[in-house]
């Protein structure tokens, strides 16, 4: 049954209360029950009747019972107790049974089950135990949408009777930079490079070794000619350092928070509805501090009528950063080198037979024999190793992925 079918057959229970629960038929009619078989009222009462399958008692009532409506109580009684009898005659049971679906004689209005407990002719929300109890109604929802309780920018516990809250994020923003740190270098940016190595006695003059290159690229390398023996002892050597240069630094960008413009929650209703609301919606424990509003799933086009206010919302577990940053261009280049060292070995794993020769660019004695060499290891201090860049780095690739988003329209 729809909502408005159902709200039909409440008001229908509504009339069939009064006359059950002893009420004068004044109170269902303005000026008597001559109209009983053709107006209104009594297509709501066969409404109701067709679902409790009962029989009517207002069109058994004879003639002139119905004619003397109005003029006093007695009048009323009489009608009253005619209707009961005839119909009881119609299907054999009596007017106790026939309002038992209308209200059920208690004293308490149960506010979600659609009935008039307590007998005073108001079913749930119309009544005022209900509304003295915080319970009201809400708006008639349209098809394809949901009720939901929202609340746009906090995130307090759900009312009383509504469902588990559900954190919602409204604007979500994930700005369009990255915030960048710089580390330490990632090469030492004093021993890349090619020095110049002239061997000699005394003078470092030896005529076969002058000049040899030794292209270093930080590790065990090999010397660009072959020394061979001295041209009489080996006792000076001159090597001519490598320059600094600008090596790259460990870096990392951070994307920026993601900000969202607003942050709520939504409430699920209660399982259960009452009646009791001529605009059509259900009868519900109040939602306060939250609004009664809808949602649909998706990106909805707009809202309906009656709910002018949108909200394109995602949960917030749902919102997947998958922001990648670009370089921040971190580096370090320091002004000299100091401390340089050019080690000959003999071997290419660089551990027999060390000679070091001090790589200042002048003739220094060293002490060794270095015939055999044919590999080095150039060591030398940076002046500093200080990295600097870009304070923001952009976003280079992909964004914030909103998964299930949805649209939620409030009054």
């Amino acid at each position: 049954m729809s909502r408005i079918g159902a709200f039909v057959a409440l008001g229908a229970g509504l009339a069939l209360a009064s006359v059950a629960c002893g009420l004068g038929l004044e109170g269902l009619g303005g000026d008597g029950g001559t109209d009983a078989g053709t107006g209104p009222d009594a297509v709501v009462v066969d409404a109701t009747l067709d679902v409790g399958g009962d029989v009517p008692v207002l069109e058994d009532a004879p003639a002139e019972a119905r004619s003397d409506a109005g003029k006093d109580s007695s009048a009323a009684d009489a009608r009253a107790d005619t209707g009961a009898a005839d119909a009881a005659d119609a299907d054999g049971g009596s007017v106790a049974d026939s309002s038992s679906d209308a209200c059920e004689g208690g004293t308490v209005e149960i506010c979600d089950d659609g009935i008039d407990n307590n007998c005073n002719g108001l079913v749930d929300c119309a009544d005022p135990q209900c509304v003295d109890a915080g319970y009201e109604c809400t708006p008639q929802v349209p098809p394809s949408w949901e009720l939901v309780g929202y609340t746009q920018s906090t995130r307090p516990p759900c009312p009383t009777g509504w469902g588990n809250a559900v954190a919602l994020v409204e604007g979500v923003d994930g700005g369009g930079s990255c915030q960048c740190t710089c580390g330490a270098p990632v090469a030492n940016p004093c021993i890349e490079g090619t020095a110049s190595m002239s061997l000699g006695q005394n003078a470092c003059a030896c005529g076969t070794v002058q000049n040899v290159p030794l292209v270093s690229d930080g590790g065990c390398d090999p010397i660009g000619a072959p020394i061979g023996p001295p041209c009489g002892s080996w006792g000076d050597g001159n090597v001519k350092p490598i320059g600094p240069r600008t090596v790259a630094c460990a870096e990392s960008a951070v994307p920026t928070p993601i900000a969202y413009r607003w942050q709520g929650q939504a409430c699920a209703p209660p399982a259960l509805a009452g009646g009791g609301c001529a605009s059509g919606g259900g009868c519900y424990p109040g939602v306060a501090p939250a609004a009664a509003c809808i949602e649909a799933a998706g990106i909805q086009p707009g809202c309906p009528p009656g709910f002018p206010h949108l909200h394109y919302v995602v949960e917030a577990s749902n919102v997947v950063d998958t922001r990648q940053c670009g370089a921040c261009g971190c580096s370090s280049t320091p002004t000299s080198c100091s401390g340089a060292i050019a080690t000959l070995f003999d071997d290419p794993n660089c551990s027999i037979n060390p000679v070091n020769i001090t790589a200042n660019g002048a003739c220094n004695p060293f002490s060794g024999d270095p015939s055999d060499a044919g590999w080095f290891l150039y060591a030398a201090t940076p002046s500093t190793t200080q990295c600097s860049g870009a304070s923001t780095a952009p976003i280079v690739d992909a964004g914030l992925l909103l998964q299930a988003p949805a649209t939620i329209c409030c009054p």
